[in-house]
């Protein structure tokens, strides 16, 4: 897989959800919230068109 520049954008939960994360510094929450929400787009961007 080659990188590049990934851009995302975050509905206002999510955005709300990564400052919750932040707040209470819970590294599971953290980890369910990249695995759920994040990796499927990030690995979408990624792909060869």
């Amino acid at each position: 897989m080659r990188f590049k520049r990934v851009s995302l954008v975050l509905e206002p939960e999510d955005a709300r959800e990564v400052l919750a994360i932040d707040l209470d510094q819970d590294p599971r929450r953290a980890l369910a919230f990249v695995r759920e929400r994040l990796l499927k787009p990030v690995k979408d961007a990624l792909q060869p068109h």
